[in-house]
């Protein structure tokens, strides 16, 4: 990766490239491989094989003919009638079924029992409560990530407050830009991985605020100064015995602080930081007058004309089916995950944001929507958004389950009091999502309400030996294409990434194609990082995490020595169930395949087998599934009526397993 693309991480390029290592390496394993067989190295094959005539193979062989005859139910006396030759015809079938082709058969049986889990039941919530035309305006709207894990504090907040009403969005919200924030050595794209920003967007300090911006920059100056000294001093002959002599004392204190109080020393340490390097209010520069002007070091235009900003808020909206009857507020939450001590951090951040926190993208989307000028151009387009809406933009913590909002004070009066709504209903949403994440946590046992289950998860983002500060992406299994309406009222423990799209405006399937584009990639790429690295976690994950070290910048090895490992710790997939993920998407199969096949990408996920696919069909909500070759069938109807609760926690409380879909009254 960082051959193809050396700006993703700081280092030397050397002269040379990763199939030359490889070629190398290969050519040495295969000389050893060569010494240790004493040079008869297809003997040594057989042997490993279990082809050889030793021993060892007719062992492994009648272990395998006895596991086979006790999976078929069959006794001592019913092999010992066989003769020679039925024995040699039960000893072929057996080897005509190799450990491979039966573990395939079991692994699709098993998806096939989780599409029956999954299918019938959305198709009977879907059938029993039909999307309807808005009534009354919401109260105010939400646009999430569509990560899974947004997926609680979606229902969440619908259930605490249900006049809200919520969206899904890929966490970059369609603004795909070169980022830098006021305190960044250097900018980083924020956009999925495949894809190269165009556009530069820099952090600024306001009007009014540039004394405290330079006095920020100066203290941390100083401070980096003096920590690099203390760094260098520490490994001199004279200076490191005072610093381990005085200041190992002192670091003493604050350790035992941080292991025994997590959560109170890290906002010690964050009054700490606001008293000496104060923040000064800051804006994004992402406007640009012409269409010509470049970064000239970078080639990347200044942000935005006013026709690109209509164009991404366009886009957006649209795609997720919101053109009309829009709230007094808006409210585009980017998210990502804060943690100690984590070499694995960055893997549970934003996926749509290559990796990073999508707060920047959140905060630059509602700029450009509130922008007088895009807003013009959107009523060109056909998306006329009244001069009371106000979109602000937030992020939202996964560990930690905090909410910031951005830019609150520029928020008109008119819209103050609806924003104290929305802000209390956040507050509460977030720590019934942090009460519902601490089902899964052991040591949780305590968090009997929401405030507890808040305090637990703020104190595992901080403690310095939790090595599950979140589990991430752990429980992801299905994808659901569609308005809201066919979900909103349905518990999906937090196991489905929820992608708005309205079938109903895109006769053309143009939005479709765009975000199948995006979420297929993404979703699938997910899904088959942690169904990889949990089927076997030493080859294409990384093992436990607790010997870990972070490796110049790129990856991690175990302990100081070995290679870089590949794939996700056990502690991040240990609860995952591996299975493909499962796309449920609102359209019919014949619209959906022309989708497919018009884009190779899709069609090498689909045809591959690499996802699943279903439709949903947008009027009478019948669901297919797709069989390969182009063959649609119909998902097996629902047996028996849905579990349900007045609310979530009355549905998950004292359970710990993955739970099954279920109809929540409150959020309907």
């Amino acid at each position: 990766l960082l051959e193809r693309d050396p700006g993703l991480a700081p280092h030397i390029r050397l002269p040379c490239s990763l199939m030359d290592f490889l070629a190398v390496r290969f050519t040495l394993l295969r000389v050893a491989l060569g010494n240790a067989a004493g040079g008869n190295t297809a003997a040594w094959r057989k042997v490993t094989a279990g082809q050889g005539g030793g021993t060892a193979a007719r062992r492994l062989e009648a272990a395998r003919l006895f596991e086979a005859a006790r999976v078929a139910g069959m006794k001592a006396r019913d092999l010992k009638v066989l003769d020679r030759v039925g024995f040699a015809h039960w000893r072929a079938e057996v080897g005509a079924f190799p450990e491979v082709e039966r573990r395939r058969i079991w692994h699709i049986a098993y998806e096939r029992r989780h599409e029956r889990e999954i299918l019938g039941p959305l198709g009977r919530h879907r059938q029993t409560h039909p999307p309807q035309p808005r009534q009354t305006k919401p109260a105010a709207q939400v646009f999430f990530c569509i990560d899974e894990r947004e997926e609680s504090i979606r229902r969440a907040l619908e259930e605490c407050d249900p006049e809200m009403e919520t969206f899904g969005a890929a966490g970059f919200f369609g603004a795909a830009i070169d980022y830098r924030g006021i305190d960044d050595a250097h900018a980083v794209p924020l956009c999925p991985v495949v894809v190269k920003p165009q556009h530069s967007v820099r952090e600024r300090a306001r009007e009014g605020d540039e004394q405290t911006h330079r006095l920020r920059v100066s203290r941390r100056r100083q401070w980096a100064a003096v920590a690099h000294g203390f760094s260098v001093g520490s490994k001199t002959l004279l200076r490191g015995w005072v610093s381990t002599a005085f200041l190992g004392v002192l670091s003493f204190v604050p350790l035992i602080a941080r292991v025994l109080s997590p959560r109170r020393f890290a906002r010690l340490r964050a009054s700490v930081n606001e008293l000496f390097f104060p923040e000064p209010r800051t804006e994004l520069a992402f406007m640009r007058d012409d269409s010509r002007g470049h970064e000239a070091a970078e080639g990347l235009l200044q942000g935005f004309t006013t026709e690109e900003k209509a164009t991404r808020v366009a886009g957006l909206l649209c795609g997720a089916g919101l053109t009309s009857g829009f709230a007094g507020i808006v409210v585009v939450l980017g998210h990502g995950s804060t943690s100690l001590n984590n070499p694995h951090e960055s893997a549970h951040d934003c996926g749509a944001c290559g990796g990073r926190r999508g707060g920047p993208n959140g905060r630059l989307f509602a700029a450009m929507a509130n922008h007088p000028g895009v807003r013009m151009a959107l009523r060109a387009k056909g998306i006329e958004i009244p001069d009371g809406t106000w979109f602000i933009g937030g992020y939202h913590d996964t560990c930690s389950d905090d909410a910031d909002l951005y830019d609150t004070d520029l928020l008109p009066e008119a819209n103050r009091e609806l924003f104290a709504r929305v802000e209390k209903s956040l507050d509460r949403a977030r720590a019934m999502n942090a009460h519902e994440r601490a089902r899964r946590f052991e040591a949780a046992e305590g968090a009997h309400t929401a405030g507890d289950g808040l305090l637990h998860v703020e104190e595992r983002s901080e403690h310095l030996a939790e090595p599950r500060p979140e589990y991430g992406h752990c429980t992801n299994a299905v994808a659901i294409v569609g308005r809201r309406a066919a979900t909103r009222g349905l518990f999906l423990d937090r196991r489905a990434f929820l992608i708005s799209y309205d079938a109903a405006i895109d006769p053309e399937d143009k939005f479709l194609a765009g975000l199948l584009a995006a979420v297929v990639p993404v979703c699938g790429g997910i899904s088959l990082e942690y169904y990889f690295s949990y089927v076997d976690n030493e080859r294409y994950g990384c093992g436990t995490k607790l010997p870990h070290n972070v490796t110049g910048l790129m990856g991690i090895m175990n302990g100081h020595a070995g290679d870089l490992r590949t794939g996700l710790p056990w502690q991040m997939v240990e609860i995952h169930e591996p299975v493909r993920i499962l796309f449920v998407i609102e359209t019919t199969p014949k619209r959906l395949m022309k989708v497919v096949g018009r884009n190779p990408e899709l069609v090498e996920f689909v045809e591959n087998a690499w996802v699943r696919v279903a439709t949903m069909d947008p009027e009478s909500g019948a669901i297919e599934m797709y069989r390969g070759g182009g063959r649609f069938e119909p998902a097996a109807p629902c047996e028996g009526p849905l579990p349900s609760a007045a609310t979530s926690v009355d549905f998950y409380r004292g359970k710990l397993q993955h739970l099954p879909l279920a109809e929540i009254t409150g959020a309907a």
